[in-house]
């Protein structure tokens, strides 16, 4: 029995010094840990329509991206689900193979900035505009998603490999 103990304390104690050698010690956290499942946003009243939502669960992250009109413009919503892979520790989207971004929320732009929310993860996807998560959206679905797109987003995490899915989104009249 003493045989035993001595070894299970050898081994919890090497699990223990490679965690604290591990490279998220020093900072350097997988790029999957710093994506955060949410409705992200970004500023300008163009884009009141559109937003990108991340379900990260157990070691799996799918994206739902929502291109809506600017506000006050005809048009209808344009929604993909997709699943995320990791290249080389760098994510792609998989359906765009457009590499994720990771942001740091420290270094946002002031206009990203809120004063009555904190910031907590932050991304771009190959464009200058960085889509943020703040802590009233953290886990949580923008409210005008439909039962349909939450179904699309679980069926991505729970498929194995790659997912795509294109679905129809909301029609808006607007003015012009």
């Amino acid at each position: 029995m003493k045989n035993l103990f001595t070894t299970f304390t050898t081994f919890t104690v090497a699990a223990s010094l490679i965690t604290l050698i591990s490279p998220s010690a020093f900072g350097q956290s997988k790029p999957e840990a710093r994506l955060l499942s949410g409705a992200y946003y970004t500023a300008g009243t163009m884009f009141h329509n559109s937003w990108r939502e991340i379900l990260n669960r157990n070691g799996k992250i799918c994206i739902k991206i929502v291109d809506g009109p600017a506000n006050n413009s005809r048009g209808r919503q344009e929604i993909m689900v997709s699943s995320v892979s990791n290249r080389g520790g760098n994510l792609y989207i998989d359906a765009t193979n457009q590499q994720i971004e990771i942001r740091d929320v420290e270094e946002l732009p002031s206009y990203l900035r809120s004063e009555y929310s904190t910031n907590l993860a932050a991304f771009s996807v190959a464009t200058p505009l960085t889509w943020v998560l703040r802590e009233h959206n953290s886990n949580k679905s923008d409210p005008r998603t439909t039962p349909e797109q939450s179904e699309a987003v679980e069926q991505c995490i729970s498929t194995e490999g790659k997912y795509v899915r294109k679905l129809r989104g909301r029609v808006f009249q607007g003015r012009f």
